[in-house]
């Protein structure tokens, strides 16, 4: 059986946009002009375009992103026909996810000003797809959880850390290695080793897609509690320990 976990990746592999929203706002933001949803929604999808990872082959991977009218669609391919059936079967989960991540703060303010996201996940042959429509109303009807108590927070947060330490020595091609994670007060810290240290330049101008990532999958991962308060805080450090990137994820980017 395929794992959910696999399925999950692609609201992961969609939050490469995430970070892609930020350059499209600069870019509207210092062109002249009225800034009409039309023109908002062509900056975002050249700039989706343009900054995200194409990797043909993977199980999700990314093919397009165009405009017309106010309408911005994300196209991605599924190669793998088992992932495809599990994102099927959790349809609802998965937009009600990608929902949320599209109305996080950082990125509703295009949607309130009357941009569209279309994504749609199609088979390699195109026998089947997968539709998601996001939009002002898609905000409106999201559910509102309460924040939790600081005793339940601390226990949502020994219950993931022990969770993702779980996963360690599991065999990974990733560049980073999570080296383990503690909890404290409500808060998940998780601690990352890059693992080529003359990657340590490259990390670091690549900060935005790797915490745009890792947002997207901690999102989807762990909704439930990071919507009443669980707090995440990944720092990256070279195998030396010297420090190379930190971030922290809480409801505010979810």
């Amino acid at each position: 059986m395929t794992s959910f976990r696999l399925a999950t990746r692609i609201v992961a592999i969609a939050a490469l946009i995430g970070g892609a929203f930020g350059e499209a706002q600069s870019q509207i933001a210092n062109s002249q002009g009225p800034k009409t949803p039309v023109e908002m929604a062509k900056a975002i999808a050249q700039t989706i375009s343009a900054n995200t990872l194409k990797a043909p082959g993977a199980p999700i991977a990314f093919e397009s992103a165009t405009s017309h009218d106010n309408f911005v669609e994300v196209r991605y391919v599924a190669n793998d026909a088992a992932v495809f059936a599990r994102l099927k079967s959790n349809v609802d989960q998965i937009r009600l996810d990608k929902a949320s991540y599209y109305c996080n703060e950082s990125r509703i303010a295009y949607l309130k000003q009357g941009v569209v996201m279309h994504e749609v996940i199609a088979t390699s042959n195109n026998s089947d797809q997968i539709d998601f429509t996001f939009d002002r109303s898609s905000c409106d009807s999201l559910p509102k959880s309460k924040l939790a108590d600081s005793k339940t927070l601390a226990e949502f947060a020994r219950t993931v850390a022990k969770a993702e330490n779980e996963a360690l020595g599991q065999p990974s091609n990733s560049p980073f290695r999570l080296d383990g994670a503690t909890a404290h007060q409500g808060i998940v810290d998780e601690r990352f080793i890059v693992l080529d240290a003359s990657a340590r330049a490259s990390t670091q101008a690549n900060r935005g897609n790797i915490t745009g990532v890792l947002t997207g999958y901690f999102c989807s991962k762990y909704r439930n509690f990071i919507s009443q308060g669980l707090v995440f805080h990944h720092f990256f450090v070279l195998p030396d320990s010297s420090p190379v990137i930190d971030f922290t994820i809480d409801r505010s980017n979810c």
